[in-house]
């Protein structure tokens, strides 16, 4: 499956206060982009190996959510994550907070259509 391209069609814009903890110490990031498979940090001069696992801390809603995953590219100002397990329960809790009018469209049957 070629991540990126189920990034691009599938992902959820936020601007969400997470915490990256990697050996033991905390850093603060923010939640910039999520799909089911991984996410965006927005960060400030943090650079942490590719490769390495850290531990995703964020809440959403009333749910606290903890996982884990790896680092797939860093730059100065924003870290790739994809997570060891897909997180569809995180990806569905952050769609359902966003305004109606930011919400990507999800893939359904088609509706029949009404004849007047």
């Amino acid at each position: 499956m070629n991540h990126s391209h189920a990034f691009l069609n599938n992902h959820i814009n936020l601007l969400q206060p997470a915490q990256i903890g990697y050996h033991g110490r905390t850093f603060s990031a923010t939640l910039g982009s999520l799909t089911t498979d991984g996410a965006l940090l927005e960060t400030h001069a943090l650079t942490l190996p590719v490769g390495m696992e850290v531990d995703l801390s964020l809440t959403l809603g009333r749910t606290s959510w903890q996982i884990k995953a790896v680092i797939t590219h860093t730059t100065p100002h924003e870290i790739g994550v994809l997570f060891r397990q897909p997180q569809q329960q995180l990806y569905d809790a952050a769609h359902d907070q966003l305004p109606l009018s930011f919400q990507p469209t999800r893939r359904h049957a088609p509706a029949p259509s009404a004849r007047f």
